[in-house]
C-alpha cells in the first residue's frame, strides 16, 4: 500500500501554489478535470490523490519540475522527473550545447544560470566583465549587482537595471516557489532600498531594460536576452538560462572586440 506521509503538507503545499496563481478552487479543479468538492478534500487531507491529478493540478498551476516531484512526494508518491547531473551521460548533448553557444558568443558575454542564481559557466568575456563571476555564491551575486559595489559606479542607468532585475526575480521566487530564491528576493529588496525606483522613463534608448556600462571613457549599451530549455522533462535542464549579452550600437560591439584581444592581460573595469 502506497504511504501518504503528510495529507496536511501536502495540502498546505497545493492550497499554496493555488493562492500564489490566483485561482478559486473552482478554477482550478474545472481546469483540471475534477470538482471543487474533491480539490477542497485532497487541500484539507480527507482524500488522497493519484499521480494523473496531481501532474494535471500541476500543470494548471504552472509548477515548475522541482515542484511537481515535491508535490508528489508530499502525496506518497515516487517523483516522475529525473534530477540529472551535467556530467551524466545522458546529459551530454545539453552540456555540448552550453559549451558551444558560450564559445560561438564571444567576443560577447554569455554566462549559464541555475535556479536560485547559481551561475554553472560563463564565457571569457562574462569573465572579463564580472571577474570570478563562477566562484561568485548566489548571495554574493546579490551583493555584486543590488548591494553597494563598484557595479553601481559603472552602470550609467543603475537605478533602472537594479529595479527591473528585481521585478525579475520576483517573479522567478514566485514562478519557482523556492526558498533560497526567495530569500536573495528579501536580500536584494533590502540592499537597493536607498536607491530611487524610477517613476517613468524620461528617455527611451533602448525598448528593453539593459545595462548601459562606462567603461574606458566610453559608453557601452547592451542588450541581454535569455535561452531556455522549455520542453525539457528533466530537472536540471528545465531550469537552466543562457543569457546572452549583445553589444547594442556599433561602439560598443568595437568595444567587446578590441578586448576580447588582449583581456587576459587587462584588469577588470567591474
Amino acid at each position: 500500500m502506497t504511504n501518504f506521509p503528510s495529507p496536511s503538507l501536502f495540502g498546505q503545499c497545493l492550497r499554496q501554489w493555488r493562492h500564489r496563481s490566483g485561482l478559486s478552487q473552482l478554477e482550478l479543479s474545472s481546469q483540471a478535470g475534477t470538482t471543487p468538492r474533491y480539490l477542497s478534500f485532497i487541500e484539507t487531507g480527507r482524500s488522497r490523490p493519484g499521480q494523473d491529478l496531481i501532474l494535471r493540478l500541476s500543470s494548471v498551476l504552472n509548477m515548475p519540475l522541482h515542484a511537481q516531484n515535491h508535490l508528489l512526494v508530499l502525496a506518497g508518491l515516487k517523483p516522475v522527473y529525473p534530477l540529472l547531473d551535467l556530467a551524466d551521460p545522458s546529459m551530454k548533448s545539453i552540456a555540448v550545447i552550453l559549451d558551444k553557444t558560450l564559445q560561438n558568443h564571444e567576443p560577447f558575454p554569455a554566462w549559464v544560470m541555475a535556479r536560485g542564481w547559481q551561475i554553472l559557466q560563463a564565457n571569457k568575456a562574462a569573465e572579463y566583465l564580472f571577474p570570478n563571476l563562477c566562484k561568485m555564491t548566489p548571495s554574493e551575486l546579490i551583493d555584486l549587482w543590488f548591494g553597494p559595489s563598484h557595479f553601481r559606479s559603472v552602470v550609467d542607468n543603475y537605478a533602472e537595471v537594479v529595479w527591473a532585475g528585481l521585478a525579475g526575480l520576483r517573479r522567478e521566487a514566485m514562478r519557482t516557489g523556492d526558498p533560497e530564491t526567495l530569500s536573495l528576493l528579501a536580500r536584494a529588496q533590502t540592499l537597493i532600498k536607498d536607491v530611487p525606483k524610477p517613476k517613468h522613463l524620461s528617455e527611451i534608448d533602448l525598448p528593453v531594460v539593459c545595462p548601459r556600462f562606462k567603461l574606458e571613457d566610453q559608453m557601452i549599451r547592451t542588450i541581454t536576452s535569455v535561452m531556455r530549455f522549455d520542453t525539457a522533462i528533466e530537472v536540471t535542464a528545465s531550469e537552466l538560462r543562457i543569457e546572452l549579452m549583445f553589444a547594442a550600437d556599433d561602439i560598443s560591439e568595437a568595444f567587446f572586440r578590441k578586448v576580447a584581444k588582449g583581456f587576459k592581460k587587462q584588469k577588470s573595469q567591474i
